[in-house]
């Protein structure tokens, strides 16, 4: 399998799925998963995008899923560490020069966010802006709550121990400070450099109390160019949008397949 070296010390294991010869769109997808999901569970869904004839190339996060060692008081990072050594190596894989960034939840915030950086299309499903004043309510007290608990957690333990929750596994200290400044301020002011070359196709998934629609436009706003829709969940999956469409992706990956046609006409 092809891996890389993350900051000099931590080998990350590639996957890089083919389409069939006689399909391949010559199109690379780099994909970033959400928070503490390993990417055996997206199976289905890069069935389904190599199905379409895209090579799909992705890798669990350092020190997570199958890379070890995991995450711990003592082995940490943060998104600006994913912005310079993971997603340009993850990139570097792609074996085609037309090149788009895919990321699911904490993904999209990825892709988003290199976006901006690179100018390499990105693609969000399910993700968002999680600044508590995107939700409205109760909803929104719920957020306020998330930081009380996931703060002292993470400083506790000197990681984020998300498996106590039911919010992902172990998660690095960085990383979940970074995201618990979102939630408080809603700015990525941690991250260096021009953010000021994004573009971005935006999936909200109707009835997702986890990416609500403000929340994935306020995301997209960071992008210069951008379009965001919304799909309802298909009747026969039940469970939480935000996460239950890895289940049956086709809706999703047929939005993708259109948009990613519609850029090349």
């Amino acid at each position: 399998m092809p891996a890389f070296t993350f900051k000099n010390k931590y080998a990350v294991n590639v996957q890089i799925h083919k389409p069939d010869a006689a399909n391949d769109q010559q199109k690379s997808l780099v994909f970033m998963a959400a928070t503490g999901v390993r990417l055996e569970k997206y199976t289905t869904l890069f069935a389904a995008l190599t199905a379409k004839g895209f090579t799909v190339v992705s890798a669990d996060y350092p020190c997570c899923g199958e890379n070890t060692p995991h995450v711990s008081r003592r082995i940490t990072y943060n998104y600006q560490d994913l912005m310079d050594d993971f997603m340009p190596q993850l990139v570097s894989f792609a074996p085609h020069k037309d090149i788009y960034l895919i990321g699911h939840s904490l993904g999209g915030q990825m892709a988003t966010l290199y976006s901006t950086l690179t100018g390499i299309q990105a693609i969000g499903v399910a993700t968002g802006n999680i600044h508590f004043k995107n939700w409205r309510g109760l909803e929104r007290l719920k957020m306020l709550q998330v930081l009380t608990v996931f703060k002292p957690l993470t400083l506790l333990y000197g990681y984020f121990p998300g498996y106590k929750v039911g919010f992902g596994d172990k998660e690095a200290r960085g990383l979940m400070n970074n995201w618990c400044h979102i939630i408080k301020t809603g700015e990525f002011n941690f991250i260096k450099g021009d953010m000021d070359k994004g573009r971005g196709f935006f999936i909200h998934i109707k009835g997702d109390n986890y990416s609500p629609y403000p929340a994935v436009k306020h995301l997209a706003s960071l992008c210069k160019e951008s379009e965001l829709i919304s799909v309802k969940l298909p009747q026969h999956l039940k469970g939480n949008p935000h996460g239950v469409w890895i289940k049956d992706p086709d809706f999703i990956v047929e939005h993708i397949d259109e948009h990613l046609r519609k850029l090349a006409s």
